[in-house]
């Protein structure tokens, strides 16, 4: 955390770290309202040993959800800059033909596009996603920390 990024794909195989995923709720929450996590999501974040990832997704979400005034953020790419980027430990996890072949696997339990996707994302390159939604917990082979 607050480290220079490391390159997701330089990590693979057995001795690859524990690598959690943050859901945009969650790294919404971390950033603008800390109270609101969990105080196993807290602990998480606060440990130097695990390695933090954000979604090209989340911040998609972001950015539509700016767009549409639903989040008080006028410039999302210098909100991302500033805000997101310097406390990650990973580069930004992009979109993979991987995560969209898991998607289409994907069980129809949650509606949401870019939940669905975290999820891909996260079965796809085992980690565990930090996340409060309930839906996201009936999902099977995904791990869940909150």
């Amino acid at each position: 955390m607050g480290v220079e990024a490391t390159d997701f794909y330089e990590f693979s195989g057995k001795d690859a770290p524990d690598v959690y995923l943050l859901d945009t709720s969650t790294l919404l929450w971390l950033i603008m309202d800390p109270g609101r996590l969990s105080e196993t999501a807290r602990a998480v974040w606060q440990n130097p040993e695990k390695l933090i990832a954000v979604s090209v997704v989340s911040y998609w979400e972001i950015a539509i959800k700016a767009n549409k005034k639903i989040f008080d953020i006028d410039d999302v790419p210098g909100w991302w800059n500033r805000r997101v980027l310097p406390f990650i430990d990973l580069e930004t996890v992009p979109i993979r033909e991987e995560h969209v072949s898991e998607l289409s696997r994907l069980p129809d339990i949650h509606k949401d596009p870019f939940d669905r996707m975290l999820i891909a994302q996260a079965r796809t390159e085992d980690m565990s996603l930090v996340t409060c939604d309930a839906l996201i917990r009936s999902y099977p082979a995904v791990r869940i920390v909150w």
